[in-house]
């Protein structure tokens, strides 16, 4: 917990570095906090970067546009310390400014882990997608589409996430998702197995639409996605998984074996 001390310490140094360093180009933006006197794992708290990178953006004001050069700093050069601090700052600005913002949040994914890219969402993206979805909905479905699997991994991941938050987006998210099971899902097939296990359990009447609606398909990947998403035993599902166990086609008939396995182990649970 930062001391009222260390926050005034703190606001005065980010002051001076904004007035005699960022505009000379010097991005050692570590000068501000490295004084700071306690470690966590022999490192300066998260709290203490997420401090420094909210007076930056309260200080810069009206200016902040001026200064994306010292943002992209902060995620290729400074190390765990600048992406925390990107993070935090991007959090703040993104939704005043869009079009300036979300291309620099795209630039950072481009290059980022999977563990980094998680981060930027749950920080950035979660927060406004709960506030804001018309706004940035569309923009998380062409992710879950990207070239870059590592993306499209993270984006379906934000969307189970966002359902948990605002389930009133179930029917928009889950209409965008199904239309990707029309084509190969390859290494993403776990992320909609675990949005239809999400959505079983906190709507099940809508998970029962989709099965009414995809319960006659014979797509062995729609058939395979359906089958492993069932956690619990739902009378309505035993005709089309007994239909499938006959198929002719071994994926079907190996997926909805397992299926009917499950629905008669929950079956004889209740």
């Amino acid at each position: 917990m930062l001391t009222i001390d260390w926050k005034e310490r703190l606001n005065i140094d980010t002051a001076d570095f904004l007035k005699n360093k960022l505009p000379k180009g010097d991005y050692d933006f570590e000068i501000i906090f490295i004084a700071y006197p306690e470690r966590v794992n022999g490192k300066i708290p998260a709290e203490v970067i997420t401090q420094v990178a909210s007076n930056i953006v309260q200080q810069l004001g009206k200016k902040h546009e001026a200064y994306l050069p010292f943002y992209r700093a902060l995620w290729n050069k400074k190390g765990a310390y600048g992406k925390l601090a990107f993070a935090q700052i991007l959090s703040k600005l993104l939704n005043r400014k869009p079009s300036v913002y979300l291309p620099l949040l795209e630039e950072a994914l481009s290059t980022a882990t999977i563990t980094e890219i998680n981060a930027l969402f749950d920080k950035i993206m979660l927060p406004l997608l709960r506030k804001y979805p018309e706004k940035y909905l569309n923009t998380v479905f062409q992710y879950s589409n990207s070239a870059n699997l590592l993306l499209q991994k993270s984006a379906l991941n934000l969307l189970i996430k966002l359902v948990k938050k605002r389930e009133d987006l179930l029917p928009q998210i889950l209409a965008y998702l199904s239309r990707q099971w029309l084509s190969p899902l390859g290494e993403t097939v776990p992320y909609h197995i675990t949005m239809l296990k999400t959505v079983s359990k906190l709507n099940p009447e809508y998970y029962l639409k989709i099965w009414q609606e995809y319960g006659f398909s014979r797509d062995p990947q729609i058939v395979e996605l359906l089958c492993a998403s069932i956690t619990d035993f739902y009378p309505e599902l035993e005709a089309p998984v007994e239909i499938w166990t006959k198929s002719g086609n071994a994926r079907l008939k190996k997926a909805a074996t397992a299926a009917q396995r499950t629905l008669n182990k929950k079956k004889g649970a209740q």
